[in-house]
């Protein structure tokens, strides 16, 4: 009832229902936040160069969540901010874990549902600790239809200024678009490139 009275929740019967209240607090939470202001400049300005899905995402509660999402007709990839994922099976979501410390990645190799959202999906822990080192050496995520059949993604993490990660950005498309030459010749280094220019930026924010 308190929750009722402060516009939270809505009632529908006997049945309670969170309002759209909570969107607006998610915006404002996002928006009052200058490092968040920064992202959102460079993903739309990386969805412009790169002429691909720009996302920027972050961790919650062992999931990712699309933070930001930036795309027009032709590049478009069916994410929508707001959107969640599961962390093993996202680029972004990838490229964290392998910062993440060792303890952090045990506990959710071992006692979270690796699921298939395809047959391409790495649902085997020793399998994804491999490739978590792989990822952490080269400096750059790539899932390959794990996520959707078709979808190819590359994600780099960016680093939070007390040193952890505040979440980190991809570039998404079918396979055929976003090809793995492109990858490793223009997509991973420009990403790579606009997290270091965030990490820069926010040292002037602290």
């Amino acid at each position: 009832n308190t929750l009722r009275s402060h516009g939270y929740v809505t009632k529908n019967g006997e049945v309670y229902h969170l309002s759209l209240k909570f969107f607006h607090l998610g915006q404002h939470t996002r928006n009052q936040d200058k490092r968040y202001q920064l992202v959102k400049q460079k993903t739309a300005d990386l969805a412009g160069k790169l002429a691909h899905a720009i996302d920027f995402d972050v961790k919650v509660n062992d999931k990712i969540m699309t933070l930001f999402h930036q795309a027009d007709q032709s590049t478009e990839v069916g994410v929508r901010e707001g959107d969640y994922f599961h962390i093993h099976a996202s680029a972004t979501g990838k490229a964290i874990l392998a910062e993440l410390p060792a303890q952090e990645v045990e506990h959710i190799l071992t006692h979270k549902d690796l699921v298939a959202n395809t047959e391409y999906t790495i649902t085997d822990p020793e399998e994804l600790r491999r490739e978590l080192d792989v990822i952490k050496n080269r400096g750059y995520a790539v899932i390959d239809q794990e996520w959707l059949e078709g979808l190819r993604s590359v994600a780099v993490v960016v680093p939070h200024p007390n040193g952890n990660v505040l979440g980190a950005l991809s570039a998404g498309g079918p396979t055929y678009r976003l090809t793995k030459d492109e990858i490793k010749s223009t997509i991973a280094p420009q990403l790579a490139s606009s997290s270091a220019e965030l990490g820069e930026a926010f040292k002037n924010i602290y």
